[in-house]
């Protein structure tokens, strides 16, 4: 696989949906690896459809021996559409073009995007810890 995106927009993309995303290239640390990730949207409903074509997500790693306040473990389900079990990483989160976007899986369940929720605030400092500005 060349890691190249096949060109085409998106429509319709809605908060909590998970998809394969093509992440390449990257650079450093940042998630990638040459093959389609699982991201899932956090953007609100109404950003996506506009003109921007851009849509914020976080990314995925099947890699789950690691925990912290910054990662949230999901198992995977029908409703997810997940083949393996998965760790969000909240402290990679990063705004793609739709053209990246693939496969729509699924979407996750209510209690994991609160816990989503809570760990982008977190690692983003919005839990009223406005101390470091």
């Amino acid at each position: 696989m060349s890691g190249i995106a096949p060109k085409r927009k998106v429509r319709g993309v809605l908060r909590g949906e998970i998809f394969f995303a093509f992440l390449d290239p990257v650079f450093g640390r940042e998630q990638g690896g040459y093959k389609p990730r699982p991201v899932v949207v956090v953007s609100v409903n109404d950003i996506p459809d506009r003109e921007w074509g851009l849509v914020t997500v976080v990314p995925g790693t099947t890699n789950t021996k690691f925990s912290g306040p910054n990662l949230i473990a999901v198992k995977k389900s029908p409703q997810n559409g997940l083949a393996e079990d998965t760790a969000f990483q909240c402290h990679q989160v990063r705004a793609l073009d739709h053209s990246r976007l693939m496969t729509r899986l699924g979407c996750l369940s209510q209690a994991d995007l609160v816990r989503l929720a809570e760990s982008l605030k977190f690692c983003l400092g919005l839990n009223g810890q406005l101390d470091r500005f």
